[in-house]
């Protein structure tokens, strides 16, 4: 059997077992013969408890059996938020619906893939095995690039991006970001390193919005004022994991965050132009205006 076809059958499970909740093995046996990965074969016992166990030792997925012999996801907070395992499920469903639409496939507009894939497997070897990174990189900001040495913490997709964030040999042990579109060079070396063991990757990025980071930015309470349009869209989409709806009304909508005012969370507020408006903190608030009143300029020279 092709790997693509492993995977589709790994997803297809996924799937089935997720929108039940709970199933019995003849339901997912019936469901198998009017799916179009089943060969033309009832879903044996030996099959279903392959692709089982497959779930459990390569995504983290456990799916047990209650009294009543109905199967379930034991450990459903997995699938959820922005988890490694549901980042990774999602993805695959999404690979496994287009490989079935390669006749419409000129009716299917999509983006970019992400920059700097071509490092992620290094990148990740380093990660599993402690192993320090030797690379080129090159700011936008410069002419050239420069060579550096990095303890690999961990990886970060942000805007069609992949960020590593390390410790920087050469910048007092400081842990600093890089995009991997901007590594000309990549090795991973036999030294090893001692990552930090009170670093948790989830809680350094928490009260950020992106990837920019800073001891210069502190995190603080924010409120932004959406309007009309905007609502249902930061509703629906939250720009931050803190975010909260305080207060609303026919035209507008006060959503309150924690984190700190970094660069990409300020881009992010300019690009809703008018629809989003800053209304704490007033360091915050004066800094978005002055933005707007400079971007104004520029379209008022001749």
């Amino acid at each position: 059997m092709r790997t693509t076809d492993t995977f589709r059958q790994y997803i297809w499970l996924i799937n089935v077992i997720h929108r039940a909740g709970r199933i019995t093995f003849k339901r997912i046996g019936d469901q198998w013969m009017t799916s179009s990965i089943n060969e033309n074969k009832p879903l044996s016992r030996t099959t279903f408890y392959r692709l089982r166990q497959s779930l459990e030792d390569m995504f983290g997925i456990h799916i047990e059996c209650d009294e009543q012999h109905q199967y379930f996801i034991s450990n459903p907070e997995s699938l959820r938020n922005n988890s490694t395992e549901n980042w990774m499920w999602r993805t695959l469903t999404v690979n496994s619906i287009l490989l079935d639409a390669l006749s419409v496939k000129d009716q299917l507009l999509l983006e970019d893939v992400p920059a700097g894939v071509e490092y992620l497997e290094t990148i990740i070897s380093s990660i599993k095995c402690r192993h320090i990174l030797q690379m080129n990189y090159q700011k936008f900001s410069d002419l050239e690039s420069y060579s550096t040495v990095v303890e690999p913490y961990c990886l970060k997709l942000f805007h069609q991006r992949w960020y590593l964030l390390g410790k920087n040999k050469y910048k007092e042990g400081r842990l600093s970001i890089y995009a991997l579109d901007r590594i000309t060079k990549l090795d991973e070396t036999e030294q090893t390193f001692e990552l930090d063991p009170a670093f948790d990757a989830n809680s350094f990025f928490k009260n950020y919005f992106g990837v920019f980071i800073g001891d210069d930015v502190k995190p603080t309470r924010i409120v932004l004022r959406a309007y009309e349009k905007m609502i249902p869209l930061i509703r629906t989409l939250p720009k931050h994991i803190s975010q909260k709806e305080i207060a609303t009304n026919d035209t507008y909508s006060d959503f309150e965050y924690y984190l700190a005012p970094t660069f990409d969370f300020q881009q992010e507020i300019l690009k809703e132009g008018q629809e989003l408006e800053v209304i704490e903190p007033q360091s915050l608030r004066k800094k978005i205006q002055d933005e707007l009143k400079n971007a104004l300029k520029r379209y008022q020279k001749k």
